[in-house]
């Protein structure tokens, strides 16, 4: 009896590793495009809810693509090139409108499965069917769509955190990216008919041998052949021989070739971007909403930077006119009112900005609040001689801290914040050494050690300690911006840095932006209770509120190294600065005054530990990702959806 059998398939090596390695690039790929998606989502969603359920989703994305039916790699490659072209536009588009829905929560998720999803399990796609590749149906080493799926989930999650360290991604655009993945891809696509082959060749089908035939019996009379008659013979069938390698089919190639430099061509000129150049070359007036665009910049910690300006609406209603104001990311950082609505009790004190337009007072009150901390009562009726500025914003304290002669010092992390408030909102120009574009923690920290082992800060506080140039009267930390938060400028060991460069009568002024009763305004008030001896607060709002820690408000607590009660001196003319909202603001002091003491009392004994933020133990920036999303709903409510949707 005959048969057959085929040979076991051969693997090649070198298959093998070109198809691993190409799938490690995949993956770090589809990890870059997660990067850049996140950014790009910033401006219209913010970080918390940008990435609230974005690993879910990626898991998602894993899942679909390890698990479906294989796909022709080529096709999958030129599909995922297209998905990338259009991605500047579609994660724009789908986030818009979805955000206008005004849901922080699913409004993302739906954009990730609309945008994010396909490209993620496009791109899984691929890699699984790279490295079923060089193996045949029957080979038993093939790798399984269940190893698939760990492997990519938990590369392209944990690859994002290596981009920001990578000089050339952070001065490039998230849609300059994107259309450069997409390139990469096409040109796979065009070049792939000319690549070697990475598939085994079909195996041979060979015949069983067979068997040997019986030696002859003697004959018998029931056995004897017919005379004229012979045994059949059954003749052997040759192997079956493997089939010629397929010809490379070259005629569609060159037309592949071909169409490679229309892809980044389109998208570049007749399929543009739908977000403005960054930086802005020159102004942009909004086609058909009275507003316009002084400045957009990109941004490495906000994604990106604008000055925006809403002009005269001619009545209509909903419309704030001539308001100026500075956004990073999906958060207020500030404004001021120009043109017509810049008005002061003496017009000549008026600030003007780099291009001598007149700006008026701030559209928020409580950057007016933290200049208070200038009434602060010193002993021997002292006055302030100097300040710190930790975060900027539009430079309001600032700006008035110069006006008053005190020498002022800047820290902000961000040189394009910096450079909008002195720009376009009057910010004086500090001197060099008094101007630092960095991380405020360890600027602090070096500082606090220098003074540390100084003669001067080791000895006993005398009148010499007190009058140190090296030491500020005032500091102002302004850091919360309620979509994020830096938690490490809010631990006990920052504040224990602090109060080694401020003088023992100096004052700190904290700004904090949310909810008194929420996790994150319990810990701020813990903590600074448990670093500083005395610690009052005041809120930022035009009338007194009845619910202040249940109301989502922008507070400024004053706190003291001294243990004598904190009081503030009556204001005088000169502190007004000739503005109304500063006389305002500071004669009206005592009636937005909260006694946050209350808000720590509430906290049971036991559990007010676990409150107070440490370097080992600080929660602070997972409960500000939870209240970040009502944030964002405060946010759409202050400005209407067009100002953020025009970066």
């Amino acid at each position: 009896m005959s048969g057959t059998a085929r040979e076991a398939p051969k693997t090649s090596l070198s298959a093998v590793a070109a198809t691993r390695a190409g799938g490690i690039l995949i993956l770090v790929g589809l990890s870059l495009v997660t990067y850049e998606y996140r950014r790009a989502l910033e401006p219209l969603y913010g970080s918390a809810p940008t990435n609230l359920h974005l690993t879910k989703i990626v898991w998602a994305s894993c899942i679909l693509g390890s698990f479906a039916p294989s796909v022709p790699i080529p096709r999958a490659t030129l599909a995922l090139s297209l998905l990338l072209y259009a991605l500047p536009h579609t994660s724009y588009w789908v986030a818009v409108y979805t955000g206008r829905l005004g849901d922080p929560l699913w409004g993302p998720i739906a954009t990730h499965l609309l945008v994010l999803l396909p490209i993620l399990s496009m791109g899984v796609a691929i890699v699984k069917a790279l490295q079923e590749a060089p193996y045949s149906k029957e080979d038993l080493n093939a790798p399984q769509s269940t190893m698939t799926l760990p492997v990519c989930a938990t590369a392209i999650n944990a690859l994002q955190g290596l981009w920001p360290a990578v000089p050339y991604i952070a001065v490039l655009s998230e849609n300059q990216i994107f259309l450069q993945l997409g390139t990469v891809c096409a040109s796979f696509w065009a070049i792939e008919p000319f690549l070697p082959g990475i598939r085994p060749p079909p195996s041979p089908t060979v015949r069983a041998p067979e068997p040997a035939p019986a030696p002859p019996t003697p004959s018998s009379k029931g056995n004897k052949r017919k005379k004229g008659t012979s045994e059949k013979v059954t003749p052997a069938v040759p192997a079956t021989p493997p089939p010629p390698p397929a010809k490379v089919e070259k005629t569609g190639s060159k037309l592949r070739i071909a169409l490679l430099p229309l892809f980044p061509l389109l998208s570049t000129t007749i399929i543009r971007p739908p977000t403005l150049p960054k930086p802005l070359p020159e102004p942009y007036t909004h086609p058909s909403y009275p507003l316009q665009i002084l400045s957009s910049v990109q941004s490495a910690y906000s994604g990106v930077v604008v000055v925006g300006q809403s002009l005269a609406s001619h009545g209509e209603a909903g419309h704030m006119d001539h308001l100026r104001y500075l956004r990073a990311g999906h958060s207020l950082l500030g404004g001021v009112w120009v043109g017509p609505r810049a008005q002061a009790e003496d017009p000549t004190m008026l600030l003007k900005d780099e291009a001598g337009e007149t700006l008026g007072d701030s559209i928020y009150s409580a950057f007016v609040l933290q200049e208070a901390a200038r009434l602060v009562k010193k002993p021997g009726n002292g006055t302030p001689k100097n300040a710190l500025m930790i975060g900027l914003g539009t430079g309001i304290a600032a700006t008035s801290f110069m006006r008053h002669n005190l020498d002022t010092t800047i820290i902000e992390i961000d040189p394009a914040v910096y450079d909008a408030a002195h720009r376009f909102f009057g910010l004086p120009s500090p001197r060099p050494e008094k101007l630092f574009i960095q991380d405020a923690r360890p600027w602090v920290r070096n500082r606090s050690a220098t003074l540390v082992e100084s003669a001067t800060a080791t000895a006993p506080v005398a009148e010499a300690d007190v009058t140190s140039p090296e030491l500020f009267d005032i500091v102002v930390h302004d850091c919360f911006s309620g979509g994020g938060v830096p938690s490490h400028l809010y631990t006990q060991e920052f504040w224990s840095d602090l109060k080694n460069i401020v003088r023992p009568d100096g004052v700190v002024a904290v700004n904090f932006a949310g909810m008194l009763e929420s996790a994150s305004g319990k810990a701020i008030v813990s903590t600074l209770q448990a670093s500083f001896p005395r610690c009052r607060g005041f809120y930022d709002s035009l009338e007194p509120s009845h619910n202040v820690t249940s109301e989502f408000l922008n507070w400024v607590f004053f706190c003291t190294l001294s243990s004598d009660p904190l009081e503030f001196r009556r204001p005088v003319n000169a502190d007004y600065l000739g503005s109304y909202l500063r006389r305002h603001v500071f004669t009206h002091l005592h009636e937005r005054e909260a006694n946050v003491s209350a808000v720590v009392a509430e906290i049971p004994r036991d559990k007010r530990e676990q409150y107070v933020l440490k370097d080992a133990a600080n929660p602070l920036g997972d409960w500000q990702q939870k209240e970040a999303v009502g944030h964002w709903k405060i946010m759409r409510g202050v400005l209407p959806d067009v100002f953020w949707e025009t970066y």
